[in-house]
């Protein structure tokens, strides 16, 4: 699959033909020596940080034994640095490869002494089960030893926040590859602790507002607040050593009250102009749902901090407060129940619903089928690359130069998503590729 996708981009068979030469100049052949290795299983294993992180082994089941022996031979051979020259070991049906015979002799002994192996812990087994099997890639961190290597190294100031994070069972990771693009899953699996509480609590949702957001949208993010999200921010250790900011801590509360809904973010083609650049500024707007009156908050924010009300206008015959010069600026809005807060009047016009929507994009729909986006999250990022690219050329002013271009146009869209089961916390990356 890996193979079908690459084939999809013009300049494959040129990267690959310079890999090729590469390795020739060392004396190592593709299809005789490097192809016939890479058909087999090939496991990498850290056996801990030491040793400027080189205590590692590379356990390799080749389906060619004699190709194997043939490309560690003629790899060594190239190396004038003995020091960079590589060992192997038969052990138990695998070749055990690292830089040192003595990083094997202890791979060897932590295997011969433990009664069980990796493949037995009852951690490893439900990571790998929570993984599946399809597969090009899958990673496993062993938690607890990863919090005791954190506890050890951290230092003073780090073990507070260490006590607060709670406990971590294990990390798994997987990329995948489908005939719609690569697909890269991270799971944590533990218990959070005091520093994780907020988000803890904070339910996974369905994105409501993609029905708000215009549907030419070049980003977007969405996320779910909480009650009280910044209500213990003036206790945080940041604002105690920093007395200067203190005075922010206030307002942060009061924007905190704003975000404690559905929140979506997103960036637009613009129609403002300003007097210092050549284009047309891009819109970046807010929608929120706060279940108080947003655009109060704002005011007294704004005449707090600028001295001064702020101006209020109409556009498209809705109510907005503005701190704006030449159409470009702060604007905010209570627009059918939700707050709009963007930088020039084209966003309060976007966010009325009036047209279609992202969730009506077919770039959308495509990407949220091939990436598994479940219908509730804990948070969601969405970025058109087909349509962003070129927006950037005209921003730029300038092209992109050919060959480049030419390899990303098979890039149409990328989507991140953070999802939640029992004592997990699942984050997905999916880059659609057509």
């Amino acid at each position: 699959m890996i193979d079908a996708l690459a084939n999809k981009f013009p300049d494959k068979q040129k990267a690959v033909d310079s890999a090729k030469r590469d390795m020739s100049k060392d004396g190592v052949d593709w299809e005789s020596d490097v192809k016939p290795m890479l058909q087999g299983e090939l496991d990498f294993v850290w056996l801990d940080f030491a040793d400027n992180g080189e205590n590692f082994v590379m356990l390799f089941r080749p389906k060619s034994e004699a190709k194997f022996r043939q490309f560690v031979k003629k790899a060594n051979k190239s190396e004038k640095n003995p020091a960079d020259r590589v060992v192997y070991e038969k052990f138990r049906s695998w070749d055990v490869l690292a830089s040192k015979q003595e990083t094997i002799d202890r791979f060897k002994q932590a295997s011969n002494s433990q009664a069980t192996s990796l493949a037995d812990e009852k951690a490893f087994k439900q990571s790998m089960a929570r993984l599946g099997h399809d597969s090009v890639l899958r990673a496993y961190v062993n938690g607890k030893v990863l919090m005791k290597l954190a506890r050890r190294y951290g230092g003073a100031e780090v073990k507070p926040y260490l006590n607060q994070l709670g406990t971590l069972d294990w990390i798994a990771a997987r990329l995948g590859a489908t005939s719609d693009g690569v697909g890269l899953d991270a799971i944590l699996h533990g218990t959070p602790g005091k520093l994780f509480k907020d988000a803890a609590n904070s339910p996974a949702f369905s994105p409501r507002l993609l029905g708000t957001v215009p549907a030419d949208a070049l980003l977007y993010l969405s996320f779910h607040g909480t009650k009280n999200m910044f209500g213990g921010v003036q206790q945080r250790e940041f604002f105690k050593n920093a007395p200067q900011f203190r005075q922010f801590a206030g307002p942060l509360r009061q924007f905190g009250r704003i975000l404690e809904g559905e929140n979506a973010i997103y960036v637009r083609p613009g129609t403002a102009h300003s007097p210092d650049v050549p284009f047309a500024v891009p819109e970046v707007t807010l929608v929120s749902t706060p279940s108080t009156d947003g655009v109060a908050i704002l005011d007294r924010m704004v005449k707090r901090f600028a001295g001064t009300p702020p101006q209020v206008d109409t556009v498209g015959g809705t109510p907005v407060h503005l701190m704006a010069d030449n159409g470009l600026g702060l604007y905010y809005a209570n627009v059918d129940g939700k707050l709009v807060v963007t930088d020039q009047p084209h966003g309060i016009r976007g966010a009325t619903g009036s047209g279609d929507s992202l969730s009506d994009s077919d770039e959308f729909k495509q990407a949220k089928d091939a990436s598994g986006l479940p219908d509730k999250t804990w948070g969601l990022l969405y970025v058109n690359i087909k349509t962003s690219i070129p927006y950037g050329e005209r921003l730029a002013q300038e092209h992109i130069p050919a060959e480049v271009a030419r390899n990303l146009k098979p890039l149409r869209s990328a989507v991140e998503y953070a999802a939640s089961h029992t004592h997990e916390f699942q984050v997905t990356f999916f880059l659609r590729i057509k």
